[in-house]
Formats: C-alpha cells, sequence, structure tokens
C-alpha cells in the first residue's frame, strides 16, 4: 500500500489521520431519501459529552420575519430544533443577560451532512468552550454559550433550497425573542456552515431583525459555483465531491447568486466585523481571501489568517493539529475585543 500523501510540516501520524478522513469523506455518497424527523433532530445525546459541558435543546417556532427572498411555495418554515453547548447547567441562562456572549455556529457538512451532536462536534465546541474560559470575564454568569441550529439537510426534496436558509434565519430569531443582544451574537460556521453564517447576515440586511456583532468563518466554503476552487492533492475533499453536494442541496437555484455563493454578496461598509480562519492546504482557501477583500474593499473590517498546510474540515478533527489551538484563542479575543 502506498504511503499517504503529506505536507512539509505533517508527522506521518497527521499524515495517516488525514488520510483516513480524505478516504471516509469520499465513500460518503450524498443520496435523495427520508429526512430525519424532527424529533430525531432534537435528540439531546447521552453519551460521549465531556466532563463540564452541559447540552441542552429548544424548538424555535418559524420565524414570522423570513424574508421574501427565501420564501417557498413547495418548502415551507418549520421548527427548528436549537441545541445548545455550555460550561453551567441549561437553567442558568433562562433568563439572559445582555452581556452574555453568544456563538451561533452553523455546522458544515455541504448541507448534506453535520448535525450539532456529531461526535466530532461535541469534541470542537467543547475546545471552543475551554478557550473562552480562558477569558478574563468569561467565567461564571457571564460565560459564554453556543447555539448550533439542526437545520433540514439537503436528503430529501422538502430539505432543498432554501429549507436551510429558513431554518437558520428562525433560530436566530429565536435568541433574540429570548432576549440574548444581537451586538453580543458571533455568527460563526465551518465549511458550508461559514457560507451560510454570511448569506443569513445579507438576508437580515432585508429584515426588521438586527445583525450579529460579529461573524468568524473557518475555511468558509462560500462560492458554490467552485470557480474558486483550486485542487491540493493532500485535501480531504475533492472538487467533485463538493459539487456534488453544492448541486444536490440548491436543486434548480443558481450557484451564481448571493443566496447560493456567499463571495458574491454585495457587503456594505456596515457589515459586521469579520475573522477568517483557514489553512494553505485547503482547496477553497481562496473563498475566505474573496470574502476578505469584498469586506474591506466595501469598507468594511475583515482578517483572514491562514495556518500553514491545514487542510479543509480540520477545524472538527482539532485533536489532529494542536496548532490549532491558537485559532479558538483568536475567536476568543476576537469576540471579547
Amino acid at each position: 500500500m502506498s504511503a499517504p500523501l503529506t505536507r512539509p510540516t505533517w508527522t506521518p501520524a497527521q499524515a495517516a489521520a488525514v488520510h483516513d478522513i480524505r478516504t471516509k469523506i469520499s465513500s460518503s455518497r450524498p443520496t435523495i431519501g427520508q429526512a430525519q424527523s424532527l424529533a430525531e433532530r432534537a435528540q439531546v445525546p447521552t453519551r460521549g459529552i465531556p466532563e463540564g459541558i452541559y447540552i441542552s435543546c429548544e424548538l424555535a417556532s418559524p420565524s414570522s420575519q423570513i424574508p421574501p427572498a427565501i420564501h417557498s411555495t413547495s418548502i415551507q418554515p418549520g421548527q427548528v430544533p436549537v441545541f445548545f453547548y455550555a460550561d453551567a447547567p441549561p437553567q442558568s441562562f433562562t433568563q439572559p443577560k445582555q452581556d452574555i456572549k453568544v456563538i451561533f455556529h452553523i455546522p458544515g457538512g455541504g448541507n448534506i451532512f453535520g448535525h450539532p451532536t456529531e461526535q466530532r462536534y461535541i469534541a470542537f465546541f467543547s475546545r471552543v468552550l475551554r478557550a473562552f474560559g480562558k477569558k478574563p470575564g468569561a467565567q461564571g454568569p457571564s460565560a459564554p454559550i453556543i447555539a448550533v441550529p439542526s437545520r433540514r439537510l439537503a436528503t430529501a426534496r422538502e430539505n432543498l433550497f432554501p429549507a436551510g436558509l429558513q431554518d437558520i434565519f428562525s433560530a436566530y430569531h429565536h435568541l433574540i425573542l429570548k432576549g440574548f443582544a444581537p451586538k453580543n451574537i458571533t455568527f460563526t460556521g465551518d465549511g458550508s456552515g461559514g457560507n451560510m453564517a454570511l448569506i443569513l447576515t445579507y438576508l437580515l440586511s432585508q429584515s426588521s431583525l438586527p445583525a450579529p456583532g460579529r461573524i468568524a468563518m473557518f475555511s468558509p466554503d462560500a462560492d458554490l459555483t467552485y470557480a474558486s476552487y483550486a485542487s491540493v492533492p493532500q485535501d480531504v475533499i475533492s472538487q467533485s465531491s463538493l459539487q456534488t453536494c453544492a448541486s444536490q442541496y440548491l436543486g434548480n437555484f443558481p450557484a451564481n447568486h448571493p443566496l447560493a455563493s456567499g463571495v458574491l454578496i454585495p457587503f456594505t461598509a456596515s457589515w459586521p466585523k469579520t475573522l477568517v480562519l483557514t489553512g494553505t492546504a485547503d482547496s477553497v482557501v481562496e473563498c475566505g481571501r474573496r470574502v476578505v477583500r469584498g469586506i474591506q474593499k466595501a469598507g468594511g473590517v475583515a482578517e483572514i489568517v491562514e495556518y500553514t498546510d491545514l487542510p479543509h474540515a480540520c477545524w472538527t478533527f482539532a485533536h489532529i493539529f494542536p496548532q490549532l489551538d491558537d485559532g479558538f484563542s483568536r475567536l476568543a479575543a476576537f469576540i471579547y475585543k
């Protein structure tokens, strides 16, 4: 058997781990079948939760403020499970304070895969909370929480575009109705979730709801035309796999539209302060660069940090690359700055 593909800074163990992830992803084939039920999507795990981490779930009602741009005659808004991750029991934020920092994270997975309670996300959110726990003022009743919507994934025809966008819009509205201050909410997302974070912010500009205070993205897959794609042999996912997921998610909706590809959003100077964390071995790294350039050109504030030789999706497998702790620390500093 040939040796796994590697990068100059990777150890043999890292190369082998990335090879295993690449193999698993390449063997996953999106199919159109039966969607998960609401009860299945809202199930709170009882195993594999690190000590000191608490997970709860609430059902968000369909928002009455969903913009006409994502109305559909065939796909209607529904209830949305919203998972809360915290380092304190959930009753501690039933009466939220205006100064609590909230990370509203949208999982990646090409809009086909990715649930908030997958083991990789439990580990990911636990690392984020630990990074925040090191910040002054981020303990006790002011400790941050992570809110993660379980949007409808495009595994059934009734869940294609714009179902996922309707869900994350309703989930964000749910946070506002609970009393969390928009200025203290940061949208985050990994991969396709980063793209959704951009598009949700754009949709909010077309609604009566306020925008979040900040946006941070991990390796955003924000160009579903894939004109920004640059093949990196050592990356974990191929262009054909990304395009297959995008095609299934969008259905007949065009990829070259701002509601599909966040890089095409007409950014303005009032766009929320934005941070992009990505890697040089990520085939969609140019998406993050284009987003940052677009925001800066419009007069907004945006920053990109590129980590040497890190591939796509590495953030949810951060145990493979210990240097990603720096990224989580940067996220905490960005939110508390």
